[in-house]
């Protein structure tokens, strides 16, 4: 027998691979066979490829199996403790650090080939290895064919015929469309030549030849010449001598007279006397006299006291008297004199019980006190947007958190029915402010949830 018949013949070699088990308090958690090359890790990330349960000693992800060109290599650090065999003695960790292994950074890192087992142990986990020839493959397990029945009988009878039925229907009705012969619209090209010369055609005028430059501008001059000679002369102005300026002046000044003697108020003082003039309110007409004698000589006007206008009667008038409240201008429309100054907005803002509490050592009761007493923070966010919009009412549940010193450290707005920008923002910048007692025994983070209605007063 030759060499390569013997070779041929002798038993193939199978490559082993990885077994690893995990143990924890004496129960077995997990045991895996790695049939492809690959790194294996431990911790509590779910991205790795055996998660442990929290643990002070692995971190949240630890390659304890690194494959590489050499094959597998076992990594492992100070803190943890096990045994190793090569296929030749059993070796501590301990004496691994002093011999074969290789330290890198923190880790140590040790060959393995397939002839390695051990142990490793992580705090209360304990990791078992060795390299295994691999089992065969399982089979998918299959149900026998008279219970898995075949392709026909899955089918429901009812519903193919009704699917079979609609399929031929919709088939002859795209037969039946296809034999139709629809009329088609001719092409200009298939238009019979006696037709086309029937056809009106667009005649185009003569085109004209342009006349030189010089003859085109000819007319445009004659024209310029003729409205250069209908332009009227300029008016020459005429000097005016200063007694005809006298004369114009008097005769503005007594028109101007006339016309302010007609004017309102002054028409009705100047209404006595022959002339209609001023001096017809002071008897004589002397204006050098004394005050007192000449005004006791006017009729119909008195003076203005605290009570109201009061008229004198005498010289003909009729005495009346009216309050200076009472004073209006008659018009189109009553004129008040009004309030000055702008007008005060109330606002009404209710509340009530916090809700939605999170499990904490805060009292509600004392969180609702405090919160009444900052009240008026939020009745002025309320009133400031009155003054713009008097319509605007609503309710909003304001959510904030109380941190362990009894501070807000966050406040939100969870419901709005205003729909106002500057209300909300107002308010989420008071309670950032707000101040209450601090949980019992240092607890955690307290979240309440605050309903407030907005109204204005009547």
């Amino acid at each position: 027998m030759s060499r390569a018949d013997a070779e041929r013949d002798a038993p193939q070699q199978v490559k082993k691979i990885l077994r690893v088990g995990l143990f924890q308090g004496g129960k077995s958690l997990e045991e895996r066979l790695f049939r492809k090359p690959t790194n294996v890790t431990l911790g509590q990330s779910t991205r790795n490829t055996f998660v442990v349960p929290a643990s002070a000693v692995l971190p949240k992800s630890f390659t304890l199996f690194e494959h590489g060109q050499g094959g597998y290599a076992l990594n492992f650090t100070d803190s943890m403790e096990g045994r190793l065999s090569l296929g030749e003695a059993v070796l501590d960790l301990s004496q691994l650090r002093q011999g074969k292994a290789q330290r890198q950074g923190e880790l140590w890192h040790v060959m393995l080939n397939d002839r390695a087992r051990g142990k490793i142990v992580i705090g209360d986990l304990t990791v078992l290895f060795q390299f295994v020839t691999p089992p065969p493959v399982q089979p998918r397990p299959q149900l026998p064919p008279s219970v898995r029945g075949s392709i026909l009988g899955r089918v429901d009878t009812r519903l193919a015929l009704v699917m079979m039925g609609s399929f031929l229907a919709h088939f002859g009705f795209v037969v039946y469309l296809r034999t139709l012969d629809f009329p088609r619209q001719q092409d200009i090209e298939e238009i019979p030549d006696r037709f086309v010369q029937l056809m009106p055609r667009k005649v185009e005028p003569p085109k004209q030849e342009e006349a030189p430059r010089e003859e085109r501008e000819q007319p445009k001059k004659e024209e310029a010449k003729k409205e250069a000679k209908k332009e009227p002369a300029q008016p020459v102005k005429k000097e005016i001598s200063a007694e005809e300026q006298a004369r114009l002046a008097a005769e503005r000044r007594a028109r101007l007279e006339q016309q302010v003697s007609q004017l309102g108020l002054l028409k009705m003082l100047t209404a006595k006397g022959e002339g209609g003039t001023v001096v017809d309110l002071v008897k004589g007409g002397d204006p050098g006299a004394d005050a007192d004698k000449v005004f006791s000589q006017i009729g119909g006007v008195g003076v203005a006291t605290g009570g109201g206008l009061q008229a004198v009667k005498g010289g003909g008038g009729v005495g009346l008297s009216r309050g200076i409240d009472g004073l209006r201008a008659s018009g189109p429309g009553d004129v008040g004199t009004g309030d000055k100054g702008e007008a005060r907005v109330r606002a009404v803002v209710r509340d009530s019980a916090p809700q939605d509490i999170e499990p904490g050592t805060l009292d509600p009761s004392a969180v609702a006190a405090k919160i009444r007493q900052y009240k008026g923070a939020l009745v002025a966010c309320y009133e400031s947007a009155l003054k713009r919009n008097p319509n605007l009412s609503g309710k909003i549940t304001l959510r904030f958190t109380i941190n362990r010193m009894g501070k807000v450290s966050k406040a939100e707005i969870e419901t709005d029915t205003m729909h106002d920008e500057d209300v909300n923002r107002c308010i989420i910048e008071r309670a950032s402010n707000w101040r209450f007692p601090p949980p019992e025994g240092g607890g955690e983070e307290v979240q309440f949830a605050y309903p407030f209605i907005f109204q204005a007063a009547k």
